[in-house]
């Protein structure tokens, strides 16, 4: 089977890494010796020499394939025909094109494909605090924190604008006050509740569809929302032996909210004391001690649903634990109530109302809460900030 030329594929590196490689294979011949040239491992090489050849496939670009027409910018080849005379030489080719129709999840997951040798192990380890007591974890609750959303007290019945700088700032603050309250928690989890993006694609619409207002590009939100996680996990990690980051899907957000954890693993690879889980499924649970937690954000859904949906699918971790914890966001108010023998807890929001819900008239406490508990008997106590406070 013939190869494409290297030189050719260098056009089409995304990532100063991808370059790099591609170089290496020019300079030294062949993905094998330039795996050895640059100490990585062979299918790593032939992996990134693939995603750039189907990139300039992408343009009809393939003249080891008898294409080498590219296709205008903003353009991708829909259908290549090519007609071949008796001779075997090219005798018709038609490329047609038409304008690129990947969705935003195509296009993020294709991003950080392109960018993992990058970014593998970017988070370097953080020491670790020299006192912990791990009879005990905390957990720190992120209501749905929008982040993204513009609102105007201009607008608005209430005083509470909201956007990027204020939500980074509110939640960092937040997180702050509850690490001096908390304690030595040898194990602690961020635990997003979902809705933590107000929008879920460039469209400015949530995962349905709904028309949002936002406070700027979904690709900066995203950025500046992976920088604030960061930093979140970097201060838990001088106060907390391990961190444990927990990303409920949203109905505003469910797709940003996988991106979200992909770039998190990927970035503390090298930190032993960060573990991502991975939220694929709307249901996520962990386990700790005699402690299960089940998380969901809790849109269409009722509680007795969620409880048979446990009892079916973890009914070993259901009778291993003596405690059964449902912790939930969406609907920005504190409740709690037994169902079963499993405890369901809501949590509010830092977030000010957008302008349709403060036109409706919604209101609710905006605060965040922390909780600790124990590795036999289950919840201690709850820490609880709210946006007064923080203010004050």
């Amino acid at each position: 089977m013939p190869n494409i030329d290297p030189a050719l594929l260098m056009d089409y590196a995304n990532t100063a890494r991808q370059a790099e490689i591609c170089q290496a294979v020019i300079t030294n011949g062949s993905n094998n010796k330039a795996a050895k040239a640059l100490g990585v491992d062979r299918r790593s090489v032939d992996k990134v020499m693939r995603a750039m050849e189907s990139r300039a496939a992408s343009k009809a670009v393939a003249p080891h394939r008898n294409v080498d027409n590219e296709t205008m910018e903003g353009f991708e080849a829909k259908r290549v025909s090519t007609a071949f005379n008796s001779d075997g030489d090219i005798a018709l080719q038609w490329v047609i094109q038409e304008p690129l129709k990947r969705s935003l999840q195509e296009k993020v997951e294709a991003m950080m494909e392109g960018m993992k040798d990058d970014l593998a192990g970017f988070k370097k380890p953080v020491k670790a605090p020299k006192k912990v007591n791990a009879d005990y974890l905390a957990t720190y609750i992120i209501g749905d924190h929008h982040y993204g959303m513009l609102a105007s007290a201009a607008t608005k019945l209430d005083n509470d604008d909201w956007d990027i700088k204020i939500a980074t700032k509110v939640l960092i603050d937040a997180v702050d006050r509850l690490l001096v309250r908390v304690g030595d928690c040898e194990t602690a989890i961020l635990l997003n509740v979902g809705d933590f993006f107000h929008a879920d694609s460039s469209k400015n619409e949530t995962t349905a569809g709904t028309r949002v207002d936002v406070d700027t590009r979904i690709g900066k939100t995203f950025k500046l929302a992976g920088r604030l996680f960061q930093m979140l996990i970097d201060k838990m990690l001088t106060v907390h032996k391990n961190v444990i980051v927990v990303n409920v899907r949203g109905n505003h957000d469910s797709d940003m909210a996988c991106h979200l954890s992909s770039c998190l693993e990927i970035l503390y690879q090298k930190e032993p004391r960060v573990n991502v889980l991975e939220n694929y499924s709307k249901f996520l649970h962990y386990e700790w001690g005699n402690n299960m937690w089940v998380y969901h954000h809790g849109d269409r859904i009722k509680p007795e649903q969620i409880l048979q949906t446990v009892i079916k699918n973890l009914d070993n971790e259901w009778s291993s634990h003596k405690n059964r914890y449902c912790l939930l966001g969406h609907i920005h108010h504190h409740v709690s109530r037994e169902y079963g023998s499993m405890q369901f807890s809501w949590f509010g929001s830092l977030t000010s109302a957008d302008q349709w819900h403060s036109d409706s008239g919604f209101s609710s406490e905006r605060s965040m809460t922390a909780i600790v508990y124990h590795k036999k008997y289950g919840e201690d106590s709850r820490v609880k900030i709210t946006v007064e406070a923080l203010d004050g």
